[in-house]
């Protein structure tokens, strides 16, 4: 009976390192931060997460991303560029209330950003979001083809959209 316990936790103990659960904490499972082709970022009690860009067939860099206000006090994006370029957009601000997320791309979304890009998929460059009150992020984002996975975030009108 004692050498059956004693397998059972040998066989345990084997299990758990080479499933890599380790100790809590420090596991490394635990440890994985980035599980998609965007960046996330944060400023003040703004998270950023999922930006990326993805060209389409036109040559146009299209926003994706999710920005989330955590704080009580509401925020506003104010103003995006991407590669240094300001962007084409839905709406001149974005209002960040507490837990009311702005979205770009995707059927959920509620708003639009979008440029002119002679970069390729595969690279990366900067997008600067500016803010009222929070300060200003840079990520360095993915540029991604606009496939099959992609074609249905790309719901813009470039009709309804305004250059701040």
């Amino acid at each position: 009976m004692i050498k059956r316990i004693q397998n059972l936790l040998v066989l345990t103990l084997v299990a758990a390192t080479l499933t890599a659960c380790g100790s809590g904490r420090t596991a490394e499972t635990r440890m994985i931060k980035q599980v998609t082709d965007g960046v996330e970022a944060q400023s003040n009690e703004i998270r950023l997460r999922n930006v990326l860009i993805v060209k389409n067939e036109n040559s146009e860099g299209v926003l994706v991303g999710t920005l989330v206000n955590w704080s009580d006090e509401a925020d506003a994006i104010t103003g995006i560029s991407i590669n240094g370029q300001p962007v084409t957009q839905s709406a001149p601000r974005y209002e960040l209330g507490k837990n009311k997320p702005v979205i770009f791309a995707g059927e959920s979304a509620n708003a639009d950003a979008f440029t002119t890009l002679t970069q390729t998929p595969g690279e990366r460059i900067p997008i600067v979001f500016t803010f009222e009150k929070a300060s200003p992020v840079t990520l360095d984002a993915l540029i991604v083809e606009n496939l099959e996975w992609y074609k249905d975030l790309l719901r813009y009108k470039p009709s309804a959209v305004v250059t701040p």
